[in-house]
């Protein structure tokens, strides 16, 4: 090894170089994770810093950025990444990385660039063809055809809103669990759309023919993006939008928010990205109806409390009026948290009885 100090060891000296390589420096520096390089971006495993399972994958182009994102956070870097893993301080973890690296005999040496850029361009064509392929398969939410769809919907005490917009059901959807096909299944897709309105991806709800969450490990997934249309910033555009704008995580909590209040509400699908969502001109206000999550070792105050908190910040900053609506009420005992389709479903309760 070679014995270069953390002095000599610039963070952005480091990423450039280990660009190429981030999946080798994982397997070696924290091989817990290496698994979900099989196939990046696809394979889920069981989080190894809160123990979730089958929440954690690695970024599609871990190969060059070394990301992994989970239900409990996201770390955008390798630095990020295997500093989580194994619980290292920021200058351990680059210290470890640079040794391995840096300095006139390092351990890797990178990929050669252009046969990498090569391949990103035939990843990136083929994605554009599943996801151009799986929306044209869908039918409108309106159809006949989409009753398993307002079946699960009902199960879930929301109304089929007349303007909705951006999702699609789909009558049999494959589904993937670590690279292999577990079967079929019914369920409705929804458009993930970026900042300038550019499809990004697709979220999708698998579904069971009587109208419930598909018996699968994981029933709602994200399709693979292009490597040159990022998640950051992007959300699911379910209703046509005013100056006046809500924002919540799921799907089903937005559905719910609409609902409660009249204001067209959009799913930014994770924490994560709700932090990170950037609204389109013409936005003058945005409420943020936030998940009430359980304190956790990354997110002390609640994963979805912060995220919230972080984006009507940053609108504040951006001349966008911004405020936080939390659901009303302590999380039940044995449960992570709490959001507005829980809220909802209390109303509705209170209204049969």
């Amino acid at each position: 090894m070679s014995n270069i100090r953390f002095s000599d060891i610039c963070k952005k000296e480091v990423k450039a170089k280990a660009a190429g390589m981030w999946d080798r420096i994982i397997q070696s520096l924290a091989p817990s994770i290496s698994s979900a390089l099989d196939h990046p971006g696809l394979v889920h495993i069981d989080c190894p810093m809160h123990g979730g399972s089958g929440d954690f994958r690695v970024y599609r182009d871990v190969v060059d950025s070394g990301g992994g994102v989970c239900t409990c956070g996201n770390w955008p870097d390798g630095i990020a990444l295997i500093g989580a893993v194994n619980d290292w301080t920021f200058k351990d973890s680059l210290s470890e990385i640079g040794r391995m690296i840096l300095g006139d005999k390092p351990q890797l040496t990178p990929v050669h660039r252009e046969a990498r850029k090569r391949d990103t361009a035939r990843e990136d064509a083929a994605i554009r063809h599943r996801l151009v392929a799986l929306w044209n398969g869908g039918l409108s939410i309106k159809s006949a055809d989409a009753r398993i769809a307002w079946m699960y919907l009902v199960s879930r005490g929301l109304k089929l809103p007349r303007n909705l917009q951006s999702v699609r059901f789909h009558p049999s959807m494959a589904y993937y669990e670590k690279g292999e096909l577990v079967g079929h299944f019914p369920g409705f897709m929804a458009c993930v759309m970026s900042p300038d309105g550019t499809p990004v991806t697709i979220h999708r709800t698998f579904l069971s023919e009587d109208g419930r969450k598909a018996p699968v490990e994981s029933p709602k997934k994200l399709c693979p993006h292009a490597s040159y249309r990022p998640l950051q910033g992007s959300a699911i555009r379910l209703f046509p939008a005013t100056d006046t704008l809500a924002v919540a995580e799921g799907i089903e909590t937005a559905l719910a928010v609409t609902e409660m209040t009249g204001i067209p509400c959009w799913a930014t699908v994770t924490a994560g990205l709700m932090a990170e969502f950037v609204p389109p001109p013409g936005i003058k206000r945005v409420t943020v109806f936030a998940d009430k999550d359980s304190p956790s070792k990354f997110h002390p105050s609640g994963h979805g409390q912060e995220a919230a908190k972080a984006l009507a910040e940053r609108l504040w900053k951006c001349g966008i009026q911004a405020g936080v609506e939390l659901p009303p009420g302590d999380i039940p005992e044995g449960r992570k948290g709490i959001d507005w389709l829980d809220v909802l479903e209390g109303v509705n309760a209170l209204k049969a009885a």
